[in-house]
This record gives structure tokens, C-alpha cells and sequence, in this order.
């Protein structure tokens, strides 16, 4: 049962401003931890089933979270750590074997997302368990909740906060409490 619950939803339909608020639940009552605004995909937030590769869109849904990762040594985080190194890829090629995966070294796929980017927005980040299993072919890779560029900026489907927020939110986060995210169409 989850004992960590964050939720994201949109302001609006089609809005790609959002707000994120993270529950506890502690004595048999959800209490409030951290809220912040957010972006997500530019196109809002969709159901699973109208989700593509590219859309734009944010899937919504209940997923568990996956490690978080960043560029520097390890944050004050109890969740499994990557540090991600310029030999790291998400893979969003729809027709290879290893698409919607993280991989560290070189593949043949046709496309993917380097992780370690030049703008900092993958700094820190937490890899939202979306379409992982089973992987459908084509319904959308690379979703996690990560440092914005800006709050007037959407993302292409993941979730966006400042540095400050995202920092909050990962030394929150405890694997033994199995967190969850909702991600809610307004």
C-alpha cells in the first residue's frame, strides 16, 4: 500500500500549467508535504489510451516511480540513484528491442533522449514508471518528473519543476513507503 502519494494535475484542459502536491500518509491520515507549481506536456495532460510517441501529451494515470538521477554525487535521497555520465540515452526509437529503456553505452537505435544534457533540466530527476511493463511500442517513452526550464515553458510529456522543488520532493521520497503518481485530467 502507498504510504507516498504525489499528485499532478493540470489548471485547465489543454493547460500546460500544473500543480504537484505530495501526501503522506501518517497515523491513518494524508498529510500535506510539498506543493509547487509545474509544467507538463505542451498538449496537457491525456488518457493512456490516446498516448503516442511525440505527442506532446502527458499520460494520465497511477504509476510507481522509478530511480531517480542527476549529474552530481548522490542527493539526501533513500530511492536508488543513477549519476549519469555522457555515455547515457533513454530510448524513444519505437522499433528497437530496447525502446522506452535507460541504457549506458552505445546501441543501433534510430533515436533516443541523452541524458545527460547540455541545459541542466535532467540536473536532478525522478523516471515516473510509465509504459515500462509491459513496454507497448509507441506509447510514449521517456516520461519523468524533472528541473524546469521556466514556468512559461511546457515539456514534451514529462513533468517540470524548479531545482528547489525537485530537490524537496526527492529527499522526501522513501521506496519503503512505495510512492505512487497520480497524474489527474482536469
Amino acid at each position: 500500500m502507498a504510504l507516498q502519494i504525489i499528485i499532478v494535475k493540470a489548471k485547465g484542459k489543454n493547460d500546460f500549467k500544473g500543480i504537484i502536491k505530495c501526501y503522506e500518509k501518517k497515523k491513518n491520515k494524508w498529510k500535506d508535504t510539498v506543493s509547487c507549481e509545474c509544467v507538463i506536456g505542451k498538449k496537457g495532460i491525456i488518457p493512456f489510451k490516446d498516448k503516442v510517441e511525440g505527442d506532446m501529451a502527458t499520460p494520465s494515470g497511477v504509476y510507481t516511480l522509478g530511480f531517480v538521477f542527476g549529474y552530481d554525487n548522490k542527493p539526501n535521497t533513500k530511492m536508488e540513484y543513477i549519476r549519469l555520465t555522457d555515455k547515457d540515452i533513454w530510448i524513444d526509437d519505437v522499433c528497437h528491442p530496447l525502446y522506452n529503456q535507460f541504457v549506458r553505452g552505445p546501441v543501433n537505435a534510430k533515436s533516443y533522449e541523452i541524458m545527460r544534457r547540455t541545459d541542466n533540466l535532467y540536473k536532478l530527476g525522478i523516471v515516473i514508471n510509465y509504459n515500462r511493463e509491459p513496454v507497448i511500442k509507441n506509447k510514449g517513452s521517456a516520461i519523468f518528473i524533472h528541473i524546469w526550464e521556466d514556468k512559461k515553458t511546457p515539456t514534451k510529456g514529462c513533468i517540470a519543476t524548479d531545482e528547489h522543488h525537485i530537490k524537496s520532493i526527492i529527499e522526501w521520497l522513501n521506496p519503503d513507503k512505495s510512492p505512487l503518481i497520480i497524474i489527474k485530467q482536469p
